[in-house]
């Protein structure tokens, strides 16, 4: 018998003995403790076992020092004192993921064409935005910052830039680097930003592409900037070419591909104190100049958050895109038809009922309920992710393959009567769902060929997860103890 096998025989005898109830433990072993769940034979979470004993306590910890490199286990259980555990070192921490096409993105996430080096255009910068922005320049230099800076770049130099990046900067930027190299002083110059060295701008824009850097299980929504129509719905762009820094780990971009209510040259910025991919700043590098003349941004109004919480509908503003609800109270979506905004809506507390029985013309995307019941023959063509849990009794899920964009769907929390439609839903590329239902699919025959991305949730076993993994091409192995109290 192995140390491992011990420890985990230990832990048996521990969990039994205080048991009043059979029951069961997932639990995922590494190098820094446990991580544990509770449940019964129903799959329901339960606290079960005797908690904050000693005995329990001692062989958890017992378990963690020969675990080595990990495993996760599934300890069954009774009162009498009997137990089996299956576990494995190759199955991944549940819940789990495997991406199965690195390259798919959910909508809006599209990763944008590359640039290609090139000559775009060889005219010298436009005489009458240099001279304007040598102006305002020169008005900054004389008011704020006399030791003046660097000398700028040649017509050349600028060129040659753009040849490397593809694409010919915005007039009033290209002047700005005919004027002066950078802003090595942090003057205040473009408040709150700082210009990098054109150099500089040429080497980020050979790395990632500002916005986000997703993936297939990331929050898939992505809202509106704030004035709307500015700023296409992305998740990245190529048109967006950051020129400067902020003193707080954000970065301004150019965007030279706008929204239809935008301008090209207008000013985003991302990094870190933005929640969307990028924010909307400003109509231009001029107009940055400008207000740096009046006294900078130093009042200006965060925009507003896109997606908030709320304990009531009546709690929602107008303008909101993304609603989380904390109610225990039901919930209609004709009562949501006012916030001709709303993309994506979560329940995230189980209610009593979800209703979308007439059909919306709100733009959801996005929907995630918790509901004893639910009714969602009005879902709009737009739904491209779905996250359905709580529901008391097993319901039929097929006329959800009527929507043509249902790209994302997790049925993990959900009690399904008909699993085996899900392959016949025409969109489906991410498919989350727990131990059972898995087994059931994948017992019908279907074939996981066309999915970008699959997930384990909601409650699964060790053996779950063993035959869950080798579907999708993984080799996993899992191992079986037997074992009673003496």
């Amino acid at each position: 018998m192995t140390e491992i096998d011990e420890a985990l025989h230990r832990l048996g005898r521990a969990f039994t003995a205080g048991l009043r109830e059979p029951g069961y433990q997932l639990s995922t072993v590494h190098r820094h403790g446990i991580q544990s769940q509770t449940f019964t034979t129903a799959g329901e979470p339960s606290l079960l076992g005797r908690w904050l004993n000693k005995d329990l306590d001692d062989a958890t910890w017992g378990l963690t020092e020969v675990a080595g490199r990990g495993l996760v286990f599934e300890m069954i259980g009774d009162p009498d004192g009997t137990y089996t555990i299956h576990w494995s070192r190759d199955v991944p921490s549940l819940p789990a993921r495997i991406v199965l096409d690195e390259d798919f993105r959910l909508p809006g996430h599209e990763t944008p064409p590359a640039r290609e080096p090139g000559v775009p255009d060889t005219r010298v910068t436009d005489p009458a935005v240099l001279a304007e922005v040598e102006r305002l320049v020169g008005a900054f230099i004389s008011g704020h910052h006399p030791q003046g800076y660097a000398r700028g770049h040649t017509e050349e130099e600028i060129l040659a830039a753009e040849r490397v990046l593809g694409l010919r900067l915005p007039e009033d930027l290209r002047a700005l680097y005919r004027l002066i190299h950078d802003d090595y002083d942090e003057s205040g110059l473009l408040d709150p930003f700082v210009l990098v060295p054109l150099d500089q701008l040429v080497t980020w824009s050979r790395q990632d592409l500002p916005g986000y850097q997703d993936e297939l299980f990331d929050d898939a929504v992505i809202f509106d900037c704030v004035p709307a129509g500015h700023v296409r719905r992305t998740s990245a762009s190529s048109g967006w070419v950051t020129f400067a820094r902020d003193y707080g780990m954000n970065f301004a971009a150019v965007d030279l591909d706008p929204g239809p209510l935008g301008r090209s040259g207008q000013i985003v910025m991302h990094g870190r104190d933005v929640w969307a991919p990028v924010e909307y700043v400003i109509g231009s590098v001029t107009d940055l100049l400008r207000r740096a003349l009046t006294g900078g941004d130093k009042e200006r109004a965060s925009p507003p958050d896109p997606q908030v919480w709320a304990d009531s509908i009546a709690d929602l503003p107008p303008s909101v895109q993304g609603a989380k609800l904390r109610t225990d109270a039901p919930v209609d979506v004709a009562d949501l038809e006012p916030f001709t905004n709303l993309r994506s809506l979560g329940v995230r507390e189980k209610v009593p009922s979800f209703t979308m029985a007439s059909p919306t013309a709100l733009p959801l995307e996005h929907l995630h309920v918790e509901a004893a019941r639910w009714d969602l023959t009005g879902l709009p063509p737009t739904v491209f992710d779905l996250l359905l849990a709580g529901n008391d009794e097993p319901v039929p899920v097929a006329a959800l393959a009527a929507l043509p964009n249902l790209v994302r769907l997790d049925l993990s929390g959900a009690k399904v009567s008909d699993i085996p439609v899900l392959a016949t839903f025409p969109a489906l590329r991410v498919l989350t769902l727990d131990g059972r239902q898995w087994a059931e699919l994948l017992a019908s025959g279907w074939q996981p060929g066309r999915l970008a991305g699959a997930g384990l949730g909601g409650t699964a076993g060790v053996t779950d997860a063993v035959r869950w993994s080798r579907a999708f091409g993984r080799p996993a192995d899992a191992y079986t103890l037997n074992g009673s109290r003496p």
